[in-house]
C-alpha cells in the first residue's frame, strides 16, 4: 500500500507494481477527456461557424437582379431587367462585420469557459479514482495484518495460552476487514468508471498506475490571484464581448440611416440597344421609429453589460477567496500528519502489539485492536487530506482560469466539406 508520509514523493510501492509501469497522470486525463468531450467538439465547430460568420459580413451584399414585364410602345409586353449592386459606403458593412466578430469573440470565450469547466470536473473524477485506489490498498493491506493476527490467535486458543474469546474477537474483525475490502473495490470500480467517462471511454477499461499524490506548493495571496483571474476568466471576456456586440447592432442601425450609393445597369426590351448604366442613391429619410429604437435598445443592452461585469468581477474574487482558504486549510490538515499524527499513530500499535505478545498488564487483545483500527482511521485520513488538498488546488485553478487555451486545438473536428456544402 502506498501511504504518504511525506509532502513530496514519497512513498512505498504497490505489491506487484511494477518501476517500468507508465504512470497515468492528471494531464494525461486532461487531454484524453478534452479530445473526447462532445460539447468541446461542438464548441469548436461553433468557433468555426463564427469565423465563417465574420468573413460572410465583411462581404458585400449581393447584387439583385430583377426582371420584371414592361408595358411597350404597340401596348405589348416586353421584359425589363435591372441588375443592382450596393456599394454599401454609409458604413453597413464595416457594422456588420463588427457585430460579427464581437459575436465570434462571445463564442470563443464560452468555449473557453466550458472547456474550464470540463477540465475541473476531470480532475475531480482523477483524483476520486485515487482516493479509491489508496483506499483499497489500506483495507488489502490490513485485512492481511487481521487475518495474521486471528490465525496466531487461533492456534494460541488451541494450545490452550489464549481464552477462547479471543479467538471470536479476532474472527469478527477478520470479517470486517473483508468487508471494507469488498466496499473499497467497489468504489474503485466506481471511481474508475466515472473517470473513463469523463474521457469517454468505456467505462470498463482499466487505468494504468497513478502516481502519488505530493501536496501543492503554497499559494501567492489574494491581490495577486485576483488579478490573475480578473485577466484570464473568460466570463469577463464574453461580457465585454457581448456588450460590443450591442455596440456594433447600434452603428449597424445608424449606418442603415445614411445614404448609400447602387451602381445599376438596366436593359429594356431584349433584343435591342434600349440598355444603359445609372447611379442609384438610396435616401432612407423617414422612420417611423423603427430604427431609432433600435440603437435605443442595443445602447442600453450594452450599458447593462456595465453592471454585469462588475457583478462578474465580484463572483470572481469570490470565488478565488474561497478556493484560496478552501486549499490552505487542506494544505494545513496535510501537513499535520506526517509531522506528527502518523507517527503517533504507529507508536500506539506498536506498543499495544509488544506489550501483548510480552503480557504487558492492562494490554488485552481489544486495546490491540482498537490500536489497529486507530492506525487505519489516522492513515485514510491523511489519504482524504491530500487528495481533498489536490482537489482544492483544481478549485483555484478553476477559479483563477489558468487553463492554456491551446488545448481547444486540440480537439479533433470534422474536415469543412469543399465548398461549404453540407453532407
Amino acid at each position: 500500500m502506498r501511504v504518504f508520509f511525506a509532502l513530496l514523493c514519497l512513498a512505498v510501492p504497490r505489491a506487484g507494481w511494477t518501476q517500468t509501469a507508465s504512470p497515468f497522470t492528471v494531464n494525461d486525463a486532461v487531454v484524453a477527456a478534452v479530445a473526447a468531450n462532445p460539447r468541446l467538439r461542438a464548441a469548436v465547430q461553433e468557433i468555426r461557424a463564427a469565423q465563417s460568420g465574420v468573413r460572410a459580413a465583411g462581404a458585400l451584399e449581393s447584387p439583385t437582379f430583377y426582371i420584371a414585364p414592361a408595358l411597350g410602345n404597340n401596348n405589348g409586353t416586353t421584359e425589363d431587367l435591372l441588375f443592382s449592386q450596393p456599394l454599401e459606403l454609409n458604413g453597413t458593412r464595416s457594422a456588420r462585420r463588427g457585430v460579427a466578430e464581437a459575436q465570434r469573440r462571445v463564442t470563443e470565450a464560452n468555449a473557453l469557459v466550458e472547456l474550464r469547466t470540463v477540465v475541473a470536473g476531470v480532475k475531480s473524477a482523477y483524483y476520486e479514482l485515487v482516493r479509491a485506489q489508496e483506499q483499497a490498498e489500506l483495507s488489502r493491506t490490513l485485512l492481511a495484518s487481521v487475518q495474521e493476527w486471528d490465525r496466531l490467535t487461533r492456534r494460541q486458543v488451541e494450545l490452550g495460552s489464549r481464552p477462547g474469546i479471543e479467538a471470536t474477537q479476532t474472527g469478527l474483525e477478520a470479517t470486517r476487514a473483508v468487508q471494507q475490502v469488498t466496499l473499497a473495490d467497489a468504489q474503485v470500480e466506481i471511481a474508475q468508471s466515472a473517470l473513463n467517462t469523463q474521457m469517454g471511454r468505456d467505462p470498463e477499461i482499466p487505468i494504468s498506475t497513478l502516481p502519488p499524490l505530493i501536496l501543492p506548493p503554497d499559494t501567492p495571496e489574494n491581490p495577486i490571484l485576483n488579478a490573475q483571474a480578473l485577466a484570464s476568466r473568460s466570463e469577463l471576456s464574453a461580457v465585454r464581448a457581448t456588450q460590443n456586440v450591442y455596440q456594433q447592432q447600434a452603428r449597424l442601425a445608424r449606418a442603415e440611416g445614411r445614404p448609400d450609393l447602387a451602381p445599376q445597369f438596366r436593359v429594356q426590351q431584349f433584343g435591342t440597344a434600349n440598355y444603359g448604366f445609372s447611379l442609384a442613391v438610396s435616401l432612407p429619410i423617414f422612420d417611423h421609429g423603427s430604427r431609432r429604437n433600435r440603437i435605443r435598445q442595443s445602447e442600453e443592452s450594452a450599458r447593462a453589460q456595465e453592471y454585469r461585469l462588475t457583478a462578474t468581477q465580484n463572483e470572481i474574487r469570490q470565488q478565488v477567496a474561497q478556493a484560496r482558504a478552501k486549499l490552505r486549510a487542506a494544505q494545513t490538515v496535510a501537513r499535520s500528519y506526517p509531522q506528527d499524527i502518523l507517527d503517533n499513530a504507529k507508536k500506539l500499535l506498536d506498543g499495544a502489539r509488544k506489550g501483548f505478545q510480552t503480557g504487558a498488564a492492562g494490554v488485552t487483545l481489544l486495546s490491540v485492536l482498537e490500536a489497529q483500527r486507530t492506525y487505519r482511521a489516522v492513515q485514510s485520513e491523511y489519504i482524504n487530506a491530500l487528495v481533498n488538498a489536490a482537489q482544492a488546488q483544481a478549485e483555484l485553478e478553476q477559479a483563477v482560469g489558468s487553463l492554456p487555451a491551446e488545448l481547444l486545438r486540440s480537439i479533433p473536428v470534422e474536415p469543412m466539406p469543399q465548398g461549404g456544402k453540407s453532407k
